[in-house]
């Protein structure tokens, strides 16, 4: 082959490969406005799986079939029902093709928008509930801010009840067990769907109905972005779908892709390999935002919590009576007093239906009236520096640890590798006190001499401690299942209990009773777990847990394990780590750990 051959092949291979990466059909944010994801084989596929969404039968998978679909649209009726189902998709067809699309009126769309005028969004972290086993982790809202922030001084005015809420949700079964809820979530059982609602429906259902915190991150979008935006809302509240999976089909990642249909360049989806989890979703905004305006509203429980604090011993016991007796007259001079009962009755009536509240009502009528004849209270309760649970704060979500020590016999060599997400000893900023709940937590330990190592693997662990208080009494729980290497080969498990616990300090010191069964392939044994949590410093934290169990099936007496963990935390990433166990023999071993 001549020279001058080979510059000519150079150049249409140089020319093929330009138009294929200049094609519009796969120009990055066409792909993100159908929110086009990478499969394992390299092959595109559509997070949305309805086919009302896409205009070519082969849209969910060729990104070029629905471009070339909608760019072969000439007849004029058509052009404008497409205008009107489908605003975002002509919108990005113009930008990137040069032409021009006939203009629809889409009065319905029109009349839409109009209510929806936004300055910015905002990206908000509704804290774990552990009522509801898909938001144990939290959950994601995109809110279209329709105000503009009120000053400090004004921050409940009320306001931002009056913006609205974008989220996407799992349709389940009421009626489905707890099990059956796991399953149909981990494989896509539920159908999910994208909804837009009044802020304040959203705040009565996470802040007050389920007491979560909200924390807020704002998000500022130039008008070009923000009209692209409402009409991609338009067409997912109207036309998308997709089987729900608590993986990587959730409420985090779908708001994720809604954000890349805006600022494609963000690559947000890129940022968070595997599991999609709410609080890494604030982090990964948070950098790409950069430094921005945060808020914080705080559950009904807080609130509660922060105005019984305020209450000296007396006017305690004085709550405690009007609850047993109901009688106003007793408190009807005291403001403070009056403001911490009704925020008692806006908890009580949170899990109610309204036919169920007619008691609750008459007695805050009461209430109210004695309230209007005193001063207003200058109590400040809703400071955000009490609440420690702010996502921005919080460690990485994996960890790593490696620690060397000895059994009776030998000398160990362990490492433990956790893909989340946090457990009582770990560095508590950005959770809620006492939250624990680990997934994939796996621990190997090689002993000198041995040639296999000996493993145990919890594929869930989670432990809801809930201080029992005389004004609101609460159980604590925990539940978790794995498989731990013995001499005969892996012996799953899962056990559980249910008991109480109790708060010596704030946040710091809290001891536990669980009650509990332990089943394995073996049979049932009954099980205590006995702790004591310690924070020494607000780097230093102890776990002291014993384990008295017994096999029912056998007549041997007590069986005691215990575990006495330590843990010093240095920065965010790492801790220094020591534990001593007592199971099937004595192990001891200390290390350090790493979170990312």
């Amino acid at each position: 082959m001549g020279l001058r051959s080979a510059c000519v092949l150079l150049f249409l291979m140089a020319s093929i490969a330009r138009a294929q990466t200049s094609a519009p059909g796969l120009h990055p944010s066409w792909l993100r406005l159908l929110h086009y994801q990478s499969t394992w084989s390299g092959s595109l596929l559509s997070s949305i799986t309805s086919p009302e969404f896409f205009l070519s039968s082969a849209g969910a998978r060729d990104p070029e079939a629905e471009w070339k679909t909608l760019a072969g649209t000439w007849d004029p009726a058509a052009q404008k029902t497409i205008a009107c189902r489908f605003p975002a998709r002509v919108l990005l067809y113009q930008k990137l093709s040069g032409q021009t699309w006939p203009a629809a009126p889409c009065p319905d769309y029109v009349e839409w928008k109009k209510g929806l005028s936004f300055h910015s969004l905002s990206l908000v972290y509704s804290t774990a509930y552990a009522g509801n086993p898909a938001s144990v982790l939290g959950h994601n809202i995109l809110k279209l801010n329709l105000h503009e922030p009120m000053p400090e001084d004004q921050a409940e005015s009320g306001l931002p009840l009056l913006d609205y809420g974008i989220g996407f949700l799992a349709r389940h079964d009421p009626e489905d067990d707890p099990v059956s809820y796991m399953v149909h979530g981990l494989f896509g059982g539920y159908p999910g769907f994208f909804v837009l609602q009044p802020y304040y429906e959203l705040v009565n259902t996470y802040a007050y109905a389920e007491n979560r915190d909200l924390w807020e991150l704002e998000i500022h979008l130039s008008p070009m972005e923000r009209e692209l935006f409402l009409a991609h809302v338009w067409e997912l509240i109207h036309r998308a779908s997709s089987p729900y999976y608590f993986t990587h089909v959730n409420c985090s990642t779908m708001l994720l892709e809604i954000l890349e249909a805006v600022r494609p360049n963000w690559n947000l989806r890129d940022r968070i390999p595997g599991l999609v989890l709410p609080q890494a979703v604030m982090q990964t905004v948070a950098e790409v935002v950069g430094p921005s305006r945060d808020a914080f509203w705080p559950s009904q429980k807080r609130i509660f919590d922060d105005h019984w604090r305020h209450l000296n011993a007396e006017q305690q016991e004085k709550f405690l009576d009007w609850r047993q007796t109901g009688d106003s007259v007793a408190v009807a001079d005291d403001p403070r007093l009056l403001d911490t009962i009704m925020h008692q009755l806006n908890l009580k009536k949170a899990g109610l239906e309204p036919a169920e509240q007619i008691e609750l009502r008459a007695q805050e009528d009461q209430i109210l009236l004695a309230r209007s004849r005193l001063p207003a209270s200058t109590l400040q309760t809703t400071d955000r520096t009490r609440a420690g649970n702010n996502p921005l704060l919080a460690h990485g979500l994996h960890k790593f640890s490696l620690l060397a020590g000895r059994d009776q016999t030998a000398s160990l060599l362990a490492l433990r590798l956790r893909w989340g997400l946090h457990d009582l000893l770990d560095e508590p900023q950005g959770f809620n006190p006492y939250y624990h709940i680990n997934f994939f937590d796996l621990r190997l330990w090689q002993a000198e001499g041995e040639p296999n190592p000996d493993y145990n693997l919890e594929i869930f662990d989670l432990m809801s401690l809930t201080p029992f208080e005389r004004v609101a009494p609460a159980g604590s729980w925990a539940v978790s299942c794995g498989l731990h290497k013995e001499a005969e080969g892996p012996r799953p498990h899962c056990r559980g209990g249910y008991g109480l616990a109790w708060e010596w300090a704030a946040d710091r010191s809290l001891f536990y009773v669980l009650p509990g069964m332990n089943l394995t392939i073996t049979g049932i044994e009954a099980e205590m777990r006995l702790g004591w949590y310690q924070a020494w410093t607000a780097r230093w934290r102890q776990l002291l847990e014993i384990r008295p169990r017994k096999a029912q099936a056998t007549s041997q007496g007590l069986r005691w394990d215990w575990t006495w963990e330590q843990r010093w935390s240095l920065n965010r990433r790492w801790q220094l780590e020591w534990r001593l166990v007592r199971e099937e023999s004595w192990q001891t071993l200390a290390g350090v750990g790493q979170f990312f």
